[in-house]
């Protein structure tokens, strides 16, 4: 018996391997999103590597099915980009188009998936997004417990950044969500990853990102009044701003208590109520779907927690403000540089010897602006025609987010963030065309070659 189970396990792991490489693309691409995250911006010693390796595997494709209605605007935005560039630079290497051609090599092997693939990519997505939350919220404590507090920043180093990239993982976590049936240890894990990223979340006090949660949240509302009756879709409101409040207040508490009461111990016990309250997500959600009436009260709630947000960072409102000054001194450049824009990074050297104020940062809070203005006018309309082609076809809740904290903040130009919206809300199936092996290799063979380029730069010049 005991040399039967030996042999049934081995095979049992035999199967589990064969079946991990016969996947290989997925796995690497979900690698990929994590190294890219950790990258930050992007830089030609990190991003080269990475594209290079991807485009490698690409290669090796026979075909795929995708949307060139998207594939083409991407293609002229970084040509466009590429060109503006090398005026400036007298190389392709520098500033951030070369980072972003990344983002085009994953939508075309993601389009060498099947849908189950896709589906499984953004439940690994949602994982990493988990991680990432979990790692922050008991960085955080740490932190307090050792005298250190402020807005959580986590891997990313950055409470916005890290903000819009937890509300892009919250959007891609509703959209894959196993049922309640399904077994296996990520559905189990997923199912219960929901309050630990809004906890997270709140920690940022990213009021950028409060708005763009609020933005998808709308979205997933009118997706879901399209499937059912006014009725339901106020109680799945409910519910959902229900379990909403919950998590960010919870974080919100962990905030206040540690920064403003000066109580950090106090933290761990609400870590324990978090570890409940994950542990326990599935009956919450039963409870709200059944005391309906529950469900309303605790979501009004909501109000006190968004009130609450405010009041701790009231500095938010005059932040915004001096946003739109930046989109206007950044407009003010594009008619004198409409067609190759200033070039990538050149914005704030012109910002600073303009004489009027200067907002000491490299990027406009406005990507499309900024893409305008350093990138000239044909790659943002490039850009403009692939954001349209998305919600021509779907709309995504998390695309509405990430679109909508794009145009108060820098997310954009996070190549994690963007390769996470990317991976949560591409459809490169829906409306795709079949490419066969020929165009693929040939696509993917382009890209190496850029991407070799990238990372050889990177190994001698950095």
């Amino acid at each position: 018996m005991a040399v039967s189970e030996v042999r049934d396990t081995a095979d049992n792991i035999t199967s589990r391997l064969d079946n991990a490489l016969d996947r290989y693309v997925l796995i690497l691409l979900a690698l990929a999103l994590a190294a890219l995250t950790l990258g930050g911006v992007g830089t030609p010693a990190s991003v080269g590597p990475v594209g290079a390796l991807l485009c490698a595997v690409g290669c090796a494709q026979r075909r795929a099915e995708a949307d060139l209605w998207a594939v083409f605007p991407m293609v002229v935005y970084l040509l466009a980009g590429g060109v503006a560039t090398y005026r400036v630079y007298g190389t392709i290497t520098e500033g951030y188009v070369f980072a972003h051609a990344v983002l085009l090599a994953i939508y075309l092997l993601m389009a060498c998936l099947e849908e189950e693939e896709l589906l499984l990519l953004r439940r690994l997505a949602a994982l990493w997004a988990a991680g990432v939350a979990a790692a922050g919220v008991l960085q955080y404590i740490v932190r307090s417990l050792m005298g250190s507090t402020g807005r959580l920043g986590g891997i990313l180093q950055n409470p916005n950044a890290l903000g819009i990239f937890l509300t892009v993982g919250y959007f891609t976590l509703q959209d894959c969500l196993p049922e309640a049936e399904e077994a296996g240890l990520l559905p189990k894990i997923l199912r219960r990853a929901e309050p630990v990223i809004l906890t997270a979340l709140a920690l940022t006090l990213s009021m950028g990102s409060f708005l763009a949660m609020a933005a998808g949240i709308l979205a997933m509302l009118i997706r879901q009044r399209r499937r059912s009756t006014w009725k339901e879709t106020f109680f799945f409101a409910c519910r959902l701003l229900a379990r909403a409040s919950l998590g960010i207040g919870l974080g919100i508490m962990m905030y206040f208590t540690a920064r403003h009461a000066r109580i950090p111990w106090l933290c761990l016990v609400m870590l324990g109520y978090l570890l409940a309250l994950a542990a326990q997500w599935e009956t919450l959600e039963r409870f709200l779907r059944t005391y309906r009436s529950a469900a309303a009260v605790i979501a009004g709630g909501g109000a006190l927690v968004a009130a609450a947000a405010i009041a701790i960072r009231p500095s938010a409102i005059a932040t915004f403000a001096e946003r739109i000054k930046m989109m206007a001194d950044g407009l003010s450049y594009i008619p004198d540089h409409l067609l190759l824009g200033l070039g990538p990074y050149q914005w704030r050297l012109y910002n600073l010897e303009g004489g009027g104020k200067y907002f000491n940062t490299w990027h406009i809070h406005n990507f499309l602006i900024h893409i305008a203005v350093e990138l000239g006018i044909v790659a943002a309309l490039a850009l403009l025609a692939v954001i349209f082609r998305h919600f021509w076809k779907t709309g995504a809740p998390v695309a509405a987010a990430f679109l909508v904290h794009g145009m108060i903040d820098t997310g954009f130009f996070y190549l994690g963030i963007t390769a996470m919206a990317l991976v949560a809300a591409g459809e490169p199936r829906k409306g795709g065309r079949k490419l066969k092996g020929p165009a693929v290799r040939l696509l993917f063979a382009a890209l190496f070659v850029l991407f070799l380029y990238c990372a050889l730069y990177g190994r001698f010049h950095e």
